[in-house]
Order: structure tokens, then sequence, then C-alpha cells
């Protein structure tokens, strides 16, 4: 024992104690080479303050460059489009079943009315399909967005559907103790419990105030908007962009790309060069003296003597091609894309190659839609859909729904082995029928509804067609097979 520690004891055991912890901690941090302070970590420098105290410090600047690389950026305009689609394509569709017939039926019809007619939006510009798409991309791009419900008694829809952008959000207000015993934290009201009460919001675009006068925020009830984002962190209040990580990497490579462009640009408009002694100035065309001063197919040139002709040689781009791959690769890597979707290149690809990277991508595609379109846009939609119609007496209030989404298929990248896949999956008791369906972007009851329409059609027209199961040659000779074959017991 060192005598510093020997008197320290004595004189001080509580701060000796406090001394020895120090030390402990310090010595099992420097088990780790993540959390040592040598010099590979010396500009390494992190921050701990919670999720929502980092992002309202930057994510308007985040949210703002993100805007400015979706307007200039290809690749970046090219991650939003792939993103937008993949989620949410043509919509994620919504599949109906009640407890009672009558119910089910006029709850479809109503739906189907109101989800796929511009009376659902607000501005009276999208159906509810376009009204994904929309928010996808904000939460993409902008890494948030906000849905108001809206009523409007001039219309047949009981509600509507106001998208707007995170900008809206008064994030300057906070109020550490409201009388209520509510807080206000950038914008956001929350109660004693952490829970979401209300959104402060601008009545217009903060940024579209002409009329040089303050803004103020209104209270709206959290019942009656949607905030929805990637939550990434536990307690998270506010979203950021999905370009955060590779943002920088794309501008940089962007402005690479620029100057490579410019110098073989000014590098092309010197191509030839007149060498050799003496002063060179235009004269007579019909003298020798006369210089060349543009190149044309078949000309004929007689210089003067002592001079001569060099071609300019634009300066070679040296792996080029590896280096963008390997950017745009740890660029794609970043926004949960493959490099195949994000730059068109299947220069590089084979089936198998293809098919691993998209069954990756589609994981991410599927927290998307699962954690962001359905669960945080379609259901709660749902719910107000079918509260206005209980009140406005559309609908009876003991009514009981079923209801599943269907997100949009999966593009195949060989439809003849995966559809094979499917099918032999779905005979092994792998996968339910009304799953498969699913899986490939369809409603399960309307393709039953449909077969069994066909199938009522063909038996009026006494047609036997191969396509109906019924008349499938394979298909029965494979049954019979299976009934001729004797048991092994």
């Amino acid at each position: 024992m060192s005598i510093i520690k020997k008197i320290l004891t004595a004189i001080a055991p509580a701060a000796a104690l406090r001394r020895e912890k120090a030390n402990f901690a310090l010595s099992q941090m420097r088990k780790y080479d993540a959390a040592s302070r040598g010099k590979r970590a010396r500009n390494w420098n992190t921050a701990g303050g919670s999720a929502d105290r980092e992002i309202v410090a930057a994510g308007t600047t985040i949210r703002n460059r993100a805007r400015d690389m979706v307007r200039n950026n290809s690749y970046v305009r090219k991650a939003a489009q792939v993103m937008r689609t993949s989620v949410v394509g043509q919509g994620v569709k919504l599949s109906i079943r009640a407890t009672r017939i009558t119910d089910t039926r006029r709850a479809k019809m109503m739906w189907k009315n109101w989800a796929e007619s511009t009376d659902c939006d607000y501005y009276g510009r999208k159906n509810f399909y376009s009204i994904q798409r929309l928010i996808a991309n904000a939460v993409f791009v902008d890494g948030e967005a906000f849905v108001v419900k809206r009523r409007n008694g001039n219309t047949p829809s009981p509600i509507q559907l106001q998208v707007l952008e995170a900008d809206y959000l008064d994030y300057t207000k906070s109020v550490a103790q409201l009388a209520s015993g509510n807080r206000i934290d950038a914008g956001i009201e929350t109660d004693q419990n952490g829970r979401k009460v209300a959104y402060w919001m601008f009545p217009q675009h903060p940024q579209d105030n002409t009329t040089w006068r303050s803004l103020t925020s209104n209270r709206v009830p959290a019942t009656e908007v949607l905030h929805i984002y990637q939550e990434e962190r536990p307690g998270q209040l506010r979203g950021v962009s999905a370009l955060v990580a590779s943002m920088f990497r794309l501008r940089d490579f962007d402005e690479y790309e620029d100057a490579q462009l410019i110098r073989q640009k000014i590098a092309a408009c010197f191509s030839v060069f007149i060498t050799g002694d003496g002063d060179v100035r235009p004269g007579d065309p019909s003298d020798n003296t006369y210089p060349l001063e543009r190149v044309e197919p078949g000309i004929i040139e007689y210089l003067p003597p002592g001079k001569g002709v060099e071609f300019g040689r634009p300066p070679e781009t040296t792996n080029y091609d590896e280096y963008s791959r390997k950017v745009l690769q740890g660029a794609a890597a970043g926004v949960g894309l493959t490099y195949e979707s994000l730059t068109g290149d299947l220069s590089n690809v084979n089936f198998s190659s293809g098919r691993m990277g998209w069954i990756e991508m589609s994981r991410n595609i599927r927290e998307w839609q699962d954690d962001v379109i359905i669960s945080q846009l379609c259901i709660p939609v749902w719910k107000w859909f079918v509260e206005a119609m209980v009140v406005s007496n559309n609908l009876k209030a003991d009514a009981v729904f079923d209801t599943n989404w269907t997100a949009p298929r999966r593009e195949m990248i060989d439809p003849v082995k995966e559809t094979k896949g499917l099918s032999e999956g779905l005979r092994a008791g792998l996968n339910s029928w009304q799953d498969t369906i699913r899986e490939l972007g369809k409603d399960p009851d309307e393709v039953r509804a449909q077969m069994a329409e066909d199938m009522a059609n063909f038996d009026t027209m006494g047609a036997k067609p191969t396509i109906d199961p019924r008349y499938d040659p394979k298909r029965n000779d494979s049954q019979q097979s299976e009934e001729n074959t004797p048991d092994e017991g």
C-alpha cells in the first residue's frame, strides 16, 4: 500500500473508498478497446445526452440538409424514391372481417369509398394510399411527419387527414412544469408518466410567414394527432432523417464526381497544341502563316516550317469505378438499401447474390412497413374511421372487426423459381394459403371471391380450362399417383 493511500485511508476513509471505486472502474474500462483513451481515440468525441436533446439541437439542420440533397443529389433522390416505392408502392391495403356479415359488407364499402377517393385528404388532392407514400417519403427524408384529424361537414367524409411537415411543430416551446403537472419539451407536451398528451403546432408553415408577424403555436390534443417516426432509442420523442449516416459521404462523392467531370471537360477543350519556334498569330488564310484554329473532318493543313501539332491527352481517372462502388456501397448500407437499388448498377449481380441482397433489404423494408406505416398510420387511422362512422350512425356501436393490413408484393427476381418455392412450401404445410397470398401483396378475401366467381362463370359456360384447379391435368395426375401409392406400413 502506497504512503498516500495509507494517509488517505487513516484521515478520510470515505474519500479513500471513492478513490478505490474510481480506480476499479477505470481498470475495468481499460479492458475494452472501444473505451480506451489512447492515440486512436484522441479525436473520438462523444456526447452522453438523451436522444431528444441531441435531435432537438441538430434536427433542423439535418432536416434542411437532407431536403437539399434530395433536390440536388441524384443518389439521394433515388434512395428516397426506392424506399417510398418499396415500403408503400401502390398502398398498404386493408382486409376487413366482422362478426356479422352485414357489418363486414358495409365497412368494406364505406372504407373503399373513403380510402380510394380524395375525400380522405384535407386538401382534396390525394387518396389514402397516396398519403401513405407522402408520409413514407417525409419520414425517410425529414425523420418524421404529422397527421392531424380534421372534420369537414361540407363533404360526405366523416374525417379527413391533414399531413403536416415537421416544421409545424413549435420546437422552441419548452416549459419545465405546467400547472397541471405536465411539461412541454420541444413542442411536445407530456404527462408525469412521460406519455404524450398534446402537440404545440403552428397554424401555418413558419417559413411561409410573409406578413411580418410572429406565429403563435396552438395546443392540439394528442388524440387528434399522429406523430409518425422511427423510434431508435427508448423514450425518443422526435425523429431524425434516415439519411443522417450517409449524408456527408454522398455529398463528398457528389462533389468528387463534379470535380472529375469538370477536369475532363476542361482537358477536352484543349484538343490540339501547335508547337515550334516563333510567334503564331492569325494571318492571311492564303499564306502559310495562317494558324490551325479548328480541327474538322477531312482537313489538310500546311503548317509553317518548324511548327508541329500535338494532340491533348485528357487525364486518366484510375480506379474510378472501384472507388465509386465502395463509396456508394457504404452510402447504400447507411440508408438501408442495396447498392444495386441505389445505383441501378447490375453488372456484378447473378441470381444468388441478387436474391441475398434483396432478402436483406426486404427485412429493412418490412420493418418500415410494420413499425412506421402500419403501426403508426394505418391502424390509428382505421380506429378514427370506425369511431367517426359510429358517431354518424353509419356503423353499429357493437360492431367488432378483425383487420389485416397487406403490404405491397415483393417483386420476384426469378418468378418461376420463387413461385415454385411458394407452392411447395404451401403443399408441405410450411405456410398457410392466406399468408402466401398476402406475401404476394393481395387480399385473400378478394382472391377467394374472384376464384369462386371465375369457377361459377366457367361452369355456366360449360368450359373446363386448365387454369381451373379442378381441371388441371398435372394436379389431377399427381393426386391419382398419391392415391395409388401403397402405404409403407
